[in-house]
């Protein structure tokens, strides 16, 4: 991939991070139990909401080193995928569904692509490369 590709997608990984670290926080922030009663709510299990929340929020965090990119997106693309099939169903799409379907659509092009460009996965990728190069 060029450079230019490699930064675009790195600005995008970075954003797409801190999405999900922020809205990970927040279903933590004043105890999950809102969350988990907002969950119930619509028909999906209490416990699911921890799951979300820890995804979200480690995973965000992972997203933005580039620590599992391509892991976590696909997992951002299960959430989205359950948002947009519970809480936001039947929801018109410029009616607040636009981000979910932004954050979806950002999350299938870091699945397909990865992003290597300052990630820590690229920097071990790198030092297994040298390793092997050596050795052989």
């Amino acid at each position: 991939m060029n450079r230019s590709v490699e930064i675009g997608l790195f600005f995008s990984r970075i954003m797409i991070g801190l999405i999900f670290v922020l809205h990970g926080w927040s279903k933590f922030e004043g105890g999950i139990s809102g969350t988990v009663g907002f969950f119930e709510s619509i028909g999906i299990p209490g416990f699911l909401a921890s799951v979300v929340a820890i995804i979200e929020l480690v995973g965000g965090a992972a997203m933005i080193l580039g620590l599992g990119t391509r892991v976590f997106a696909a997992l951002f693309i299960v959430v989205m995928g359950g948002v947009l099939l519970t809480a936001k169903v039947g929801q018109p799409f410029m009616s607040g569904t636009e981000f979910d379907y932004l954050l979806l659509a950002g999350s299938l092009t870091l699945l397909f692509t990865g992003s290597r460009f300052l990630a820590v996965d690229h920097f071990f990728s790198r030092q297994g490369n040298t390793r092997q190069n050596v050795s052989a």
